[in-house]
């Protein structure tokens, strides 16, 4: 008896040495839904179309860093209320949040129409959530939304969530930048908007930002960004800096040529050593 006592004591401390989260990097678990959702029997008359693919931060050696991150993304994500929910139920309560929003908006308005209107009520909601960089030091995070109600075309915007795992906080522009190099890393995005027009063949090359449909007063740093091995990549969404159809705009911008704007001992400092190791071989 005594021997199985021991046995039993054994296994339960082995599972739970398996089931603990003792790693530096963010683990993730991907979640996904796909749903076409009609009103009624109104097949005819359109449905909201859903597509949902996400990646959910649940182990790190640090759990209330790993809370901390993982509410930060699940806010952008779906809201703040859903910060609160189970992992394993949050894109099927997401998805039926939707659904739900999309029938009290819509339901009356179709009830009201005549059976004859051809209007249709069709709305499509499109999201992904996905890592980048995941080292033990950083975390970067994208959130990739397409959402069209109706109109003359939808919105696809792209928004990064880059976090320090020391402390489980946002990455922010003055974490990395030295005070007043604002301007200078302005000139810099409008110059690397002009090189990488001329760098890339299936862009139209810009000679004179000025003469561009951009709206150069509105270009910016926005500190929507995502960090790499190489660089710091800046994303501007349409109606940002210039009209719709410019659509989204990405940035490069290599460390070599940021610096000396960057703070001496910034976050991001053991990646251009690192790019410096890796260039000089």
């Amino acid at each position: 008896m005594k021997n199985s006592h021991i046995s039993l004591i054994i296994c339960l401390l082995a599972v739970l040495a398996f089931s603990s989260c003792r790693q530096k990097t963010i683990r993730t678990i991907e979640k996904s839904d796909v749903e076409r959702y009609y009103l009624a029997a109104y097949t005819s008359k359109g449905a909201l179309s859903i597509e949902l693919n996400v990646e959910i931060p649940v182990c790190y050696d640090d759990e209330k860093v790993l809370d901390s991150i993982r509410n930060t993304i699940i806010s952008n994500l779906f809201g703040l209320e859903y910060t609160q929910v189970e992992n394993d139920s949050l894109v099927k309560r997401f998805t039926t949040d939707l659904k739900t929003e999309y029938k009290l908006t819509n339901e009356p308005i179709l009830n009201e129409m005549d059976e004859k209107s051809l209007y249709s009520f069709n709305n499509e909601h499109i999201l992904d959530g996905f890592s980048l960089l995941s080292d033990e030091h950083i975390y970067s995070y994208g959130i990739n939304r397409y959402v069209f109600m109706g109109g003359a075309h939808g919105l696809n915007t792209i928004n990064y969530l880059n976090f320090n795992l020391k402390n489980g906080k946002q990455i922010r522009e003055s974490d990395l930048f030295m005070k007043n190099s604002i301007k200078k890393l302005t000139d810099l995005i409008k110059r690397r908007i002009v090189e990488q027009s001329q760098e890339d063949e299936s862009l139209e090359p810009i000679k004179n930002l000025e003469k561009t449909d951009f709206w150069t007063d509105a270009i910016k740093p926005n500190g929507n960004f995502y960090i790499t091995d190489e660089s710091l990549n800046y994303v501007f969404n349409p109606y940002e800096i210039g009209p719709y159809y410019l659509g989204i705009t990405e940035v490069r911008l290599p460390y070599e040529r940021l610096k000396s704007i960057l703070k001496p001992n910034s976050l991001v400092s053991y990646l251009i050593k690192k790019e410096n190791v890796t260039t000089n071989k």
